[in-house]
């Protein structure tokens, strides 16, 4: 049944990412979930020594070796976020792995490549930073150290220009920060919200010490509801959820998941035992304001994800408070309603632990049913349950009730904040139509790895998409971000689409890096006339054969191959492509000289047909008449009023160049003709050669494809011609998982340390580091290397490419005060880019200062903080 939810009122749920034990991804957490099988590993002696546990751990009568894991915390893609990897050492891998699944998200919504004048606000939180506390022996020091940080490194590395909020209410932090992100939605703080949290312990993720009378399972089993139920496993992970007005969503073709109905926030205040005990009161009032927000009877639930720790005080409470409500608001007798825990699964993700139950419900309200709650295998005696309608599910379990499919979310904050949302199933959408036709299916990386990452698992997720290419193509090529090695597959269908990435997997297809595109606009296309298929799409391209026939063109070989030229040229930059320059040979001069509007279509169409004539008396060997064809053509020419170039042109005859915002010689065209009637033809050595275009909707998409590959802008709501496409959910982004680790014991996933492979100093370089030095270009490249964690930087390496910005430029100029004893301000640091400018400016200034002088305007700046 279709939601019923107010568009105007509700928010959509459109993107979903996730990073918990036993799942990388949204669509593993789903799997597991309906397997109904622990995620919790329970670590052997040997495996725990490999991790660096101490033997006086190992042989504590209380340590239970049992952990919800998240494997290789110590990875990062530094690169892919411009960290240096000496920085990346530093950060709190809280963060670094947010940062990832943040991007995840997005491109899970289709927004993985947003317009900048799109607000897109960042709410989430974090627990502790133990990293820091482990690496120094002490609380984070540094500003980027400090959990309140997170929203503002995601808001500053993915370039999102609305709120960026801090959360933190401890247990319930990211179910907060989902029902705050709504608030702002709703307030119209911006148009898209980033909502989540994270939290990876160390070491507890190597297990953990049970204290007498604590909440934490002596056994190392979570088992929420249970008769016994002995308390809870600590858990790491990470989620992260895009939200977007519903009537916003419905418009821009979002895909939506689930929508957020409802949701209320508040505090046990005093009314309980102690700081951290549970309160009945203060979470029944919680869920009886979330339901009224979302105006609906709690009969009309047939989910609730409770927070459910696995403790035989919370439990029982919060199942209480949950009963209450319902009775208060229900009308008797109350229909079927499940109710479940992921922690039974994970484990307790403390301040992730919230968002994760969101994911769950979504997940469980958009695919109509229930997964199990492990390891429960009867209701405690001390929870009353008969009337409510609740249940504990040990199956899968179908929707209990009839009507939109409802769920409720709730986590629960030590020290009292409660956090009740509401979800109902998203409005029926008709789907895109495919368009039937081949499409554009755009690829990029960073890296050579990521690359190579990407083929396989789109490739697998095609399997389980409905056969809509257009989606796909569309999801790819607005949803992404377009990074710099690019590979773009241009097909009929997706299952041609599947065996392309198939034998690109295969073959190891290395990606195309594009050094400045240019476009060659030749004498002769090897199709002079468009297909059907071609015409009444773009207009640059119709403009170009308007008032013509087939009739009118029999025989006019050159005329057709001008308008080509015209057409695809001005076609192409319709679509937003703007080559760095364009070369033309021949009759493509004239071609491109109306494309980049520097000669009217008319005249250059009048002087090609002279030109026609010309060429069809030196076919027939009347070579006398030449001069006087050619000597039309220039009267002809010499008569425009020539306006400067759009772009760049360059003659591939003889070199010559004329620059955007020239005007184009008329001298160089008659030139032009005249060498297309008697020199030879030119090519070669350029980028994309209109040349190679067939004629069809196909080849003009393979241009394109092409210009794409080698670093062009596209407008691709354009090449749709504006017909909406429905985003579809794809694979993410493949980061390379590169090590990123500074704690003495290394990672926590491997025996060996990494730290002199993620960013820590250089010895040897260090170690030559000297004031009297004279080798300046050595001196700065070691002290970039020690402050960016790079091995060998080259002389024209650029300081800001490898990770450098100014908190790590203020570092290098302590260096060199120290090594050298001299004075550079910042900003004129900041003004240089490569090594060898940096050693320029320190040798003079070091020789200067050593013949006694002083720079008048040499003041050692301060960062303010």
């Amino acid at each position: 049944m279709s939601s019923s939810v107010d568009p105007a009122r509700g928010v959509a749920v459109i993107g979903l990412a996730c990073r918990v034990p036993g799942a990388g991804d949204i669509d593993t957490f789903w799997r597991n979930l309906l397997d109904g099988e622990t995620r919790l590993e329970r670590l052997d002696h040997k495996a725990l020594r490999a991790l660096g546990v101490p033997e006086e751990r190992l042989r504590d009568e209380n340590f239970v070796p049992v952990a919800g894991r998240v494997p290789d915390t110590d990875h990062f893609d530094a690169a892919y976020f411009g960290v240096a990897p000496a920085e990346a050492a530093l950060m709190d891998p809280q963060h670094r792995v947010f940062l990832e699944e943040a991007v995840h998200a997005l491109e899970h919504a289709g927004y993985g490549n947003p317009d900048r004048g799109t607000s897109i606000g960042v709410f989430c939180g974090t627990s502790a930073n133990d990293y820091a506390a482990a690496r120094s022996g002490t609380s984070a020091s540094r500003l980027t150290d400090q959990p309140a940080s997170l929203p503002l490194r995601v808001s500053h590395s993915l370039d999102l220009r609305g709120p960026s909020y801090f959360v933190n209410t401890l247990c319930s932090t990211g179910l907060s920060a989902v029902h705050l992100a709504r608030a702002g939605l709703l307030a119209g703080e911006c148009e898209i919200a980033l909502a989540g949290a994270v939290s990876l312990g160390l070491p507890r993720d190597h297990g953990y010490v049970v204290a007498p009378g604590g909440v934490l399972s002596p056994d190392g089993v979570c088992r929420p509801f249970d008769e016994d139920a002995s308390g809870t496993v600590p858990g790491g992970g990470v989620g992260v959820v895009v939200l977007k007005r519903l009537d916003a969503a419905l418009r821009d073709g979002d895909t939506v998941h689930a929508v957020i109905r409802g949701s209320a926030v508040n505090n046990d205040g005093a009314d309980k035992m102690s700081f951290a005990a549970p309160s009945v009161t203060g979470q029944r009032e919680v869920i009886l304001a979330g339901l009224r927000d979302a105006g609906v009877s709690p009969e009309t639930v047939g989910f609730v994800e409770a927070h459910g720790t696995g403790t035989p005080l919370g439990d029982p409470v919060e199942l209480a408070a949950l009963a209450e409500a319902r009775r208060e608001l229900a009308k008797a007798p109350l229909p079927g309603c499940a109710v479940g825990s992921v922690k039974s699964t994970i484990g307790h993700l403390d301040a992730a632990a919230g968002v994760i139950g969101f994911l769950k419900a979504v997940l469980a309200v958009r695919h109509g049913v229930i997964p199990p709650t492990a390891a429960h295998q009867r209701l405690s005696a001390e929870v009353g349950l008969d009337g409510t309608g609740l249940f504990v599910p040990r199956t899968v379990q179908s929707w209990p009730i009839a009507g939109p499919r409802r769920a409720g979310v709730t986590a629960l904050g030590m020290g009292g904040t409660n956090v009740h949302i509401v979800l109902e199933e998203a409005p029926a959408v008709e789907q895109s139509e495919d368009s039937g036709e081949a499409e554009i299916y755009p690829l990029s990386a960073r890296s050579d790895w990521s690359h190579r990452a990407a083929f396989g698992p789109l490739r697998r997720a095609l399997n389980g998409l409905e056969e809509n290419g257009s989606m796909v193509a569309a999801t790819l090529q607005s949803g992404r971000a377009h990074h710099e090695l690019r590979t773009a597959f241009v097909c009929d269908s997706l299952s041609e689409l599947a065996a392309s990435l198939e034998a690109a997997e295969a073959s190891g297809l290395a990606p195309v890096q594009g050094d400045g595109l240019v476009l060659r606009v030749g004498a002769e296309p090897s199709a002079v006339r468009p297909a059907a298929d071609l015409l009444g799409r773009i207009p640059a391209f119709d403009a170009a054969w308007d008032w013509t026939s087939e009739d009118e063109l029999s025989g006019q070989e050159a005329e057709a191959a001008f308008r080509t030229g015209v057409g695809l040229l001005g076609a192409l930059l319709h679509l937003g492509i703007e080559p760095v320059e364009v070369a033309a040979s021949g009759l493509g001069e004239f071609a491109a000289a109306v494309a980049l509007g520097a000669l009217p279509f008319a005249d250059a169409l009048q002087a090609v047909r002279l030109w026609a004539r010309a060429s069809a008396d030196v076919e027939s060997g009347r070579f006398g008449t030449v001069p006087e064809h050619l000597r039309r053509i220039s009267d002809l020419l010499n008569g425009v009023a020539m306006t400067p170039v759009d772009l760049p042109l360059r003659s591939e005859a003889d070199g010559s160049y004329t620059a955007a915002g020239e005007i184009l010689p008329a001298g160089r065209l008659i030139a032009a003709a005249e060498y297309a009637l008697l020199g030879d033809p030119v090519g070669g050595g350029t980028q994309v050669d209109l040349g190679q275009f067939d004629g069809s909707w196909r080849g003009l998409l393979a241009l394109i494809a092409r210009a794409w590959e080698r670093g062009a802008t596209v407008d691709w709501p354009a090449l749709r011609q504006g017909r909406q496409v429905r985003k579809v959910p794809l694979p993410g982004y493949r980061f390379e998982p590169a090590s990123h680790w500074a704690l003495p014991a290394g990672p926590p996933d491997t025996a060996d340390t990494k730290a002199a492979a993620t960013g820590g100093p250089v010895a040897e370089q260090q170690a030559s580091l000297s004031a009297a030095s004279t080798d300046y270009l050595g001196t700065v490249a070691a002290i970039w290397s020690e402050v960016l964690g790079v091995e060998t930087p080259q002389a024209e390496d650029n300081f800001f490419d490898l990770g450098g910005h100014s908190l790590l430029a203020s570092q290098v100029l302590a260096r060199l005060r120290q090594y050298y004893g001299i004075e550079i301000p910042l900003g004129e640091l900041l003004d240089l880019e490569t090594l060898a400018e940096t050693s320029e400016l320190v040798r003079s200034r070091h020789e200067r200062v050593s013949a006694g002088e002083r720079h008048e305007d040499a003041e050692w700046e301060e960062i303010t903080l």
